[in-house]
């Protein structure tokens, strides 16, 4: 197959954009200019793209027959910036995708994020804008929506310095003990992401694949120190000061004009009570299930800090 991927430059598009050339798929990786290109496989063709402009994306989806759409930004100064990012580019990709390659697969990225903490909805500017995306990408004939949970994986500079304060000794927990979060390692995300691409009844349909029970802070604390073969000092702290974190995060922003990562928003997810799981509707249509676990994720993002 012709593939052509964004996302390619970060996290799960370099480990996807890796699997898609090791099942011998021609890939085009489109980046930015000022994407870092030094982890993208070299068998990928790769080319600097604008993903909003209809007229640019029809000269790269020349015989394209599965587009793969992973970028997209988690953090953004306001909603509109979001929407642009996660959903502009979308419905660009589509309406180029219509006129040049119309029976393309189009796999959409999207984000535990859109169905939310109780699966009502979304309750955060950045999973909105992930449903905006989903919406859009409907004016495909072909397409699939897959909702990642939180991944993990070895070479997320996103989360190294989690893993290296673990290594030190520390680690952050926030909210209750109750409950839990959906997660999934990436080298499970990537291998699913793949295997959609060969099955008929997935076509038209919203997953969200995820390791088949929530992760509670306790089992992530117990898997950081069986990953690092030490005692780890966990500091908790309560939802009331996350909140408040969230709060003077924004108003530092308005000053620095910078990206807050944790907004009040933020908070709301990173403090919910619980996450709805719905592997088991994964796994009733494909059949796929993940092979990693929380303990052989941590450890293999372990032995890669000391590599």
């Amino acid at each position: 197959m012709k593939v052509f991927l964004t996302g390619a430059s970060g996290f799960v598009g370099r480990h996807l954009a890796n699997r898609l050339i090791g099942s011998g798929h021609s890939v085009v990786a489109a980046v930015r200019g000022s994407s870092d290109r030094s982890q993208i496989p070299s068998e990928c063709q790769i080319r600097v793209v604008d993903l909003n402009s209809i007229d640019e994306l029809k000269k790269h989806f020349q015989g394209i027959d599965i587009i793969y759409h992973v970028a997209g930004a988690v953090k953004a100064r306001c909603s509109e910036d979001f929407d642009r990012i996660n959903a502009g580019t979308t419905s660009a990709m589509v309406k180029a995708a219509n006129e040049v390659c119309p029976d393309a697969l189009f796999v959409l990225t999207s984000s535990q994020a859109a169905a939310g903490p109780c699966g009502t909805g979304p309750v955060t500017p950045y999973g909105r804008s992930k449903v905006l995306a989903e919406q859009a990408v409907t004016g495909m004939k072909r397409y699939i929506v897959v909702r990642p949970p939180a991944v993990f994986g070895p070479g997320d500079k996103a989360t190294e310095k989690v893993f290296l304060w673990a290594s030190r000794g520390l680690t952050v927990s926030t909210g209750g003990e109750h409950g839990g979060l959906p997660m999934i390692s990436v080298s499970d995300l990537v291998n699913f992401m793949i295997l959609v691409m060969d099955l008929p009844e997935t076509v038209g349909k919203t997953l969200q694949p995820s390791w088949p029970e929530l992760v509670t802070w306790k089992h992530y604390h117990q898997a950081l120190e069986a990953a690092f073969a030490r005692k780890i000092i966990r500091l908790k702290i309560p939802s009331p000061l996350v909140h408040t974190a969230g709060f003077f995060s924004e108003v530092i922003a308005t000053f620095t004009g910078a990206c807050p990562m944790v907004t009040r928003d933020k908070a709301r997810e990173l403090t919910a009570p619980s996450w709805v799981l719905l592997q088991h509707e994964v796994t009733e249509l494909t059949g796929w299930s993940p092979s990693m676990n929380l303990e052989t994720t941590f450890s293999g993002i372990a032995a890669s800090l000391n590599s």
